[in-house]
């Protein structure tokens, strides 16, 4: 296999699609087995090591509200051409083709790249870190991709901002082996309005929609960033009625859940917080806590509100409810 062919099986990654849901099962054990390769580790792994750490990936990264099975990417990836389970044909399968989780323990079952892909990641650990960042830009907002990294054991702060530049020119390597099929996968990612955040920041005077904080360094506000309600990653259009002016904590905490909308009666959104939360000796949770059912911040233009079919996405896809 070549780097543009692993590139194009993982572009052609068959999640589940529709109408705009997340389907995170499969990029998390991917991004698992590729810190394994990083790490230098064996090439395959036991299922209930991949249920300990990939579960625990689906749990906070994953589906709101959504029964964590790390049995069903660990089985289904096979059909993506970038994972082998040496020993799948004697395995017992429910009618749906699904594998029995009690067997999987029992028997020890292993599973990982195949060797071709591992042979491939392990002599070129820049197409494995591309590969990282690939899968963190097609699933996930960029504001989690640094504890998405830690959690699934991705190492190496120079490697990852060498990757994360996309305008960076690809290897020799990479132009030599397939270069029609590579440039047209780079060209599928969707780029970024460079005006999307000064817009946001503008409607929004400049001030977080949750806190109000307006710190200034100069004549330039710090700690603030413009969120995109439905992720860009899914399809969330670089629009004014998609985003909110955020600062860095609670920027972080929309993006994780912990924070989410509900529509007031009139007009306006209040800010729902996660039963989730928990108090604790710092004043973290506080900062969270105390801003429950009340309002955010307007924009400028009541037409740029935040529109409805946005913030409903998000409620399904992202908020960790039942609110407080």
């Amino acid at each position: 296999m070549t780097p543009a062919e692993f590139l194009r099986h993982l572009a052609q990654l068959n999640t589940y699609q529709r109408r705009g849901r997340r389907a995170p099962h499969k990029p998390l054990l991917l991004l698992f087995a590729l810190g394994r390769v990083l790490r230098d580790r064996d090439r395959l792994v036991r299922y209930a090591e991949v249920d300990r750490r990939v579960g625990d990936l689906m749990r906070r990264f994953g589906l709101p509200r959504s029964a964590v099975r790390p049995q069903y990417p660990f089985r289904w990836l096979l059909s993506d051409g970038l994972w082998e389970i040496p020993r799948y044909a004697e395995l017992r399968k429910n009618a749906s083709g699904d594998l029995y989780v009690r067997q999987l323990r029992d028997l020890g079952v292993e599973g990982g790249f195949p060797e071709r892909v591992h042979d491939l990641l392990r002599v070129d650990p820049g197409l494995a870190w591309r590969a990282v960042e690939e899968i963190l830009h097609g699933h996930f907002p960029e504001s989690l991709h640094r504890e998405i990294r830690e959690a699934a054991g991705i190492r190496g702060e120079r490697m990852a901002s060498e990757a994360e530049d996309s305008s960076a020119t690809p290897t020799l390597r990479e132009r030599e082996v397939d270069p029609p099929s590579f440039y047209s996968y780079l060209a599928r990612r969707r780029r970024r309005d460079p005006l999307f955040r000064r817009r946001v920041l503008d409607e929004y005077m400049e001030r977080c929609a949750v806190c109000d904080l307006d710190i200034r360094f100069g004549a330039m506000p710090l700690g603030l960033e413009a969120a995109h309600i439905q992720w860009h990653s899914h399809a969330g259009p670089d629009e004014v009625v998609n985003g909110l002016a955020l600062c860095l904590l609670h920027h972080e905490a929309f993006d994780r859940g912990a924070l989410g909308l509900e529509e007031r009666r009139g007009t306006g959104f209040n800010v729902l917080v996660s039963h989730d939360v928990r108090e604790s000796r710092g004043e973290a949770a506080g900062s969270l806590i105390e801003f429950s059912d009340r309002r955010i911040r307007c924009p400028r233009t009541e037409s740029r509100a935040p529109a409805r079919p946005f913030v409903d996405w998000h409620s399904s896809e992202v908020f960790r409810s039942p609110p407080l």
